[in-house]
């Protein structure tokens, strides 16, 4: 075999090797990924909520106004968008009902119970009077969720006291008892 043969055989030996080489031997596609936002709220209790049951039971002794009711839990899920809603709160409002002349309504919320997992609200430590105006009862509540049900989330403490108010007993009137609703909001901020 003569070189220009040889010369030829080894170009198309390498021509050959070369266009197998580049043969294209991958190919891609996207996945397009999708976190919803989330943001829900409920409010579990077991049994109506009833404050003040007290009774004199000896006649020349005050009636006690100091009653406290623990049975009540938020429940929340919430996904965040750490550029767009960086965070949510919890508020509490007197929607609907007013409450009788002599008395306050407080209210306290207890840290989380850890039956969930994310970043967890911050509950108010001390109590509050719980009126018709937004209380902002948890704040800071990132992408997290509390568990479902009773003794999941945070604890709802209500407590109803006489007013500090001059005159609070001479303004008791066994006519004002009513029923309220109080509304919770998750919002964000």
């Amino acid at each position: 075999m003569t070189t220009t043969y040889k010369n030829i055989a080894l170009f198309l030996f390498l021509l050959v090797i070369g266009n197998l080489s580049a043969q294209e031997n991958h190919d891609s596609h996207k996945i397009n990924l999708t976190i919803p936002e989330v943001a829900l709220i409920n409010v579990y209790s077991n049994s109506a909520i009833s404050l003040g049951n007290t009774t004199v039971i000896e006649a020349g002794k005050p009636l006690s106004i100091e009653d406290t009711n623990n049975s009540v839990w938020i429940n929340y899920s919430s996904i965040i968008g750490s550029q767009t809603q960086p965070s949510r709160d919890i508020s509490i409002r007197i929607s609907e009902g007013t409450i009788p002349a002599g008395v306050k309504l407080y209210v306290k919320v207890e840290k989380d119970n850890s039956a969930g997992a994310g970043t967890m609200g911050k509950p108010i430590s001390t109590m509050q009077e719980l009126t018709a105006n937004p209380l902002t009862i948890i704040t800071d509540i990132g992408s997290a969720y509390t568990g479902a049900g009773a003794n999941k989330g945070n604890n709802v403490q209500y407590t109803l006291k006489l007013s500090d108010e001059p005159n609070a007993f001479a303004n008791l009137d066994f006519d004002q008892s009513n029923t309220l609703v109080i509304n919770y909001t998750l919002s964000d901020n």
